[in-house]
């Protein structure tokens, strides 16, 4: 269990937030310019940048990065609609190819017609993205991490970091407890599970022999927690979909059976409840343990 030589707390803050925000613009351009996988990647790094602000609250200017979580809250609410339609019409179009269904009323329901959507909600970020607000947003991003400094900025960066880190894990386990079945309740636990992750990947980009093991750890169960119970509620939404379609087909009188089939799937996938999360919550809890 080694610790970082020499690095400082202000050290390690600019480092995470520089990241953030270097990584934050270079995945605009290739989002604007719709290439694969693009706008799944410049949300993910919406979300890490937020998790970090977060994360790091109590060392930075806290209404600054509280106006910076609001405006880009605000971002990537508009870069999920576009997504939501992305990963609809690609998850259709994977259940039909998967049932040689290439063509016809369902792929246009199910795949065509959210990708038209998906292309209109495209267009409308381009032209969010060139309003003034985007133009101040991304300005008020680089005088944050250009002008951020921590109290007591000289001291170890180990003590923050610990801090931190112990923080999300605690916040996790208390989701956890919290879980009632219901959709808020998982949801709730999902995001503080993706959070955990991210800020435990930028410690470790920043300071990578800063308790490596432990902050490995917990990045990994967290993106355990976080994709097991995502793939859970994509599932059910997806059916939700679906069987929303399959409605109209029917009112249409286009043949559904293939959207049954598809629906019976997506809740066999979904069936049994919520993922188990024992052994990746149980490893949170003896990593926040092992910091010191």
């Amino acid at each position: 269990m080694t610790r970082p030589s020499g690095l400082r707390s202000d050290d390690l803050l600019a480092r995470i937030l520089r990241t953030a925000a270097d990584e934050l613009e270079a995945t605009r351009a290739p989002m604007l310019e719709d290439l694969p996988d693009a706008l799944h990647q410049h949300r993910t790094r919406v979300r890490r940048l937020r998790s970090v602000l977060a994360g790091f609250r109590d060392v930075l200017d806290e209404p600054a990065a509280e106006r910076l979580r609001v405006l880009y809250a605000e971002w990537g609410s508009q870069l999920g609609v576009a997504r939501d339609l992305e990963v609809l019409a690609d998850a259709a179009e994977a259940a039909l190819v998967e049932r040689d269904v290439g063509d016809g009323p369902a792929f246009e329901r199910l795949v065509e017609a959210p990708r038209v959507e998906y292309a209109r909600a495209h267009a409308r970020l381009v032209q969010l993205a060139d309003l003034r607000r985007a133009r101040e947003r991304a300005r008020l991003l680089e005088a944050f991490v250009a002008e951020s400094r921590v109290e007591d900025g000289a001291s170890p960066a180990e003590g923050p970091a610990i801090d931190v880190l112990r923080r999300e894990a605690r916040r996790v386990g208390r989701r956890a407890e919290a879980r009632d079945g219901t959709d808020a309740s998982l949801h709730a636990l999902r995001k503080a599970g993706r959070r955990l992750r991210y800020i435990s990947e930028a410690i470790a980009a920043a300071a990578p022999d800063l308790h490596p093991g432990e902050v490995a750890a917990l990045a990994e169960a967290g993106d355990i927690v976080h994709d097991r119970l995502g793939a859970h509620r994509d599932a059910r939404s997806f059916a939700r979909f679906v069987e929303r379609e399959a409605v109209l087909a029917g009112r249409a009188g286009e043949p559904t059976e293939v959207y049954d089939d598809i629906v019976r799937a997506a809740r066999e996938q979904a069936a049994g409840g919520p993922p188990a999360l024992n052994k990746p919550l149980a490893r949170i809890g003896e990593a926040r343990r092992a910091l010191r």
